[in-house]
Order: C-alpha cells, then structure tokens, then sequence
C-alpha cells in the first residue's frame, strides 16, 4: 500500500514533540527514530523549552492544568511557524489532542490562555494537528521508500506487532480512522506494512496488538498491570513471533519492568524481546544493533537478534 494522504495543514518539516520518555528512558526510542529519518530523508524540528505534557495522573487534579501543559507545547509550535506536531509517544500525542480537543470549546480556550500567559507562554488557538512519528513515516515515506532503503532485510524474524491502547483511542481525539491519512481504529496495519517492508514477518492474528499494557495500573494495582503486559507477551508466543515491536515508550518501558514478575508467575517460556519499531527498522537500514541501542532495552533484543545473525 502506497502512503496515506496527509491529515491537516502540512509543513515541510513539522515541529517535534518528544516529551519526557524520549530524553529518559525512551532515549533508544529517539535516536533510533532519528536514525531512521535521517535514512528517509525526513526532517522535524524539535521544540525548544517543552514541558511534560501531563499524560498521567494530572488530570485526576486538575483539568485545566492537564489541558494547559500539552497546549503550551502546541502554543510554542504554532509560535515556530508549524501547523503540524509529531510526537513519538502514544501517551503525548493523547494529551496533545486531547488539548486540541477541549481547546475547541470557546470558554475552556480562554481559560486555558489565561494560564499560559500567566506562564509566559503564547496563546494558543487549537489549530496544530498531532500526528503519531508511525503515522508521519507511513504518510511521507510509505512501505516502498521504506523497502527502497533496507540494506540489510529482517529475514527469519517472526514479529508481533504491538500498538498499545491509545494509538487508537480515543477516536474523539486521534482521529484515526476517521481524519484522512491515520490508520484503521479497528485493525491498525500502519506498522505490520513498514515491518514487512524492512524484511520481516508480521504475524497476522497477533489478539494483543491493541490492547492496554496496563501502564496506567503500574501503581495503583500492580497486580493488574503485570497481568495486562503478560497477556501481551503470551499472545505474542501463542502467534510464534519471535519479539514484539512497539511503538510507545510507556507501552515498552511497563513491560519490560514486569519482565521478572511474568518470569515468575507466568513462566519463562512466555517471555519474549521487546524493541521500539524504529530500533528494528534501522537495524534494517544498516545500522549495528549497537548505534539502534537494542542493549539498551532491558529485554535485550540485540542478543537474541545476535544468535540470529546481525551484528
């Protein structure tokens, strides 16, 4: 399938969001999506003076705090001249429009300026759009410029693809499926077509792709989050994928921290790598699994890749 058309406004080079997970412990994440950008001829300009975009728990204190934090950050881009955000966390682009969303509401945009301005921050006037780093690769790349660039194909690797929750929901605020160039809500294809264009095999009745990791239970109820992020791993398995790629940091970082638990209550057997899909793809461009980090994600993927040939 050819790229998507595009959603929105477009700029040649969006502005970038690439909240707190990314210059944390998403940091693979981000060099990797770099990495593979750069590879496609890609470019984003990064937002100078971000701030978290509240994804969590703000808005169980506040709402208008939990709407003011993302729209500042949609403020600074529209002060940067960009019509278009990316962002490569589920999480930041569902506070992103979310903001958007309650923005569009005349008495809740004045409020929330009011709050930016005591800040320091410029007004915003809800008209950035928000796009997920997969969908903005699908649109301006697509699978065959993709598949143009690999160097070094995935072949004999079984991948489960795993887009997590928000990808695709709330529809109120993404838009998937219903704003032109995002995905399908019901059944997201965007990153079985790029993973399969680097050379891979995407399992195809993968029950888990959508599913919550349980990030949002981490603290609440373990129990509950450990179990969810198992379901994801053991549906992986029963598919006979080899690791599961994804394509969000909280998605990533909450399983991986549960690795020992499921380990312990679920059993070893059950256990898979998992890796940022940007890891993989610039593996696929040619990079060493050093430069893409894979060693950096506790799983550690670059040692099962390793015993299957790349280096």
């Amino acid at each position: 399938m050819s790229a998507a058309p595009s959603r929105g406004p477009t700029d040649a080079v969006p502005a970038y969001y690439p909240g707190c997970s990314l210059d944390g412990l998403g940091k693979a994440y981000e060099v990797s999506s770099q990495q593979v950008l750069r590879a496609l001829g890609l470019s984003l300009d990064r937002i100078v003076d971000y701030n978290c975009c509240g994804a969590t728990e703000v808005k169980n204190l506040s709402q208008d705090v939990s709407v003011a934090l993302p729209a500042r950050n949609l403020a600074l881009a529209r002060s940067m001249g960009r019509h278009q955000v990316v962002a490569a966390c589920n999480g930041c682009v569902y506070s992103l429009t979310r903001a958007n969303d309650a923005v569009s509401e005349p008495a809740t945009r004045t409020r929330i300026n009011t709050t930016l301005e005591r800040g320091g921050a410029p007004a915003y006037d809800g008209t950035a759009s928000v796009q997920h780093v997969l969908e903005f690769i699908y649109q301006r790349a697509g699978a065959e410029k993709v598949r143009a660039r690999v160097r070094r194909p995935l072949e004999g690797l079984t991948i489960a693809p795993y887009y997590g929750c928000l990808y695709t929901r709330p529809k109120r605020y993404t838009g998937v499926g219903k704003v032109p160039g995002t995905d399908d809500p019901e059944h997201p294809h965007f990153l079985d077509e790029l993973l399969e264009a680097c050379g891979a095999r995407v399992v195809k009745d993968y029950a888990a792709k959508t599913i919550c990791c349980g990030g949002g239970h981490a603290i609440s109820d373990l129990e509950v989050s450990v179990a969810f992020s198992a379901s994801i791993l053991n549906e992986a398995q029963r598919a006979g994928a080899d690791l599961v790629a994804t394509i969000c940091p909280l998605g990533q970082i909450n399983i991986e921290n549960h690795l020992d638990r499921i380990r312990t209550q679920f059993g070893p057997e059950v256990l898979r790598p998992v890796a940022y899909f940007t890891q993989l793809m610039s593996l696929a461009f040619g990079s060493s699994l050093r430069a893409a980090r894979l060693a950096n994600n506790f799983s550690r993927p670059d040692l099962f890749l390793r015993a299957k040939g790349f280096s």
